[in-house]
């Protein structure tokens, strides 16, 4: 079981999105015994501050940014608790432009490069497992939902402590 640390900005589909992707995270989270979580593209994670000066922040963020579309498709897996089974978000300049904006309003401009991805499964599966899973889900699953809003999380301990502070519409 991993755990994070600190607060996370996720970008959360809805709708029939969300009720798509939340069934298929339910159903893995059921089936393998893993933590259950809501459908969410991180736009940063592992923020640290006050809970007062993340709001404030992200209040400004949510000024900076404007509405866009995040594009969703391949599965796929990586050797990583968060990481163990997701689906990659195409890099579009949209997607990339608010993480950058994102990293200049909490001074994180030296991360490593953004990764867009809404994660399906977390755990530690081997690579035979995740492929199975993959043959059984299906490997492309396309869906698409529009970013209205920024909403901050903290995400402290283990998935099922994890809530939500606030939500920050966008322009």
């Amino acid at each position: 079981m991993s755990t994070a640390k600190g607060y996370s900005l996720w970008l959360m589909p809805s709708g029939e999105s969300y009720n798509r992707l939340n069934s298929i995270i339910s159903q893995l989270s059921r089936r393998h015994n893993a933590q259950y979580f809501e459908p969410h593209v991180t736009l940063m994670g592992e923020i640290l501050g006050t809970e007062d000066e993340l709001v404030s922040k992200t209040a400004k963020l949510s000024s900076l940014i404007q509405k866009y579309e995040i594009d969703l498709g391949k599965v796929e897996f990586l050797p990583e608790y968060f990481k163990c089974l997701f689906l990659r978000a195409r890099e579009s300049d949209k997607v990339m432009l608010a993480n950058e904006v994102t990293r200049k309003v909490f001074g994180r401009e030296h991360d490593p490069k953004y990764m867009p991805h809404l994660s399906l499964l977390y755990g530690d599966f081997s690579p035979t497992i995740k492929e199975e899973m993959i043959a059984k889900i299906g490997n492309d699953i396309s869906i698409k939902f529009d970013v209205n809003s920024i909403h901050l999380f903290s995400t402290n301990g283990e998935p099922k402590d994890w809530y939500r502070v606030k939500e920050f519409s966008l322009k």
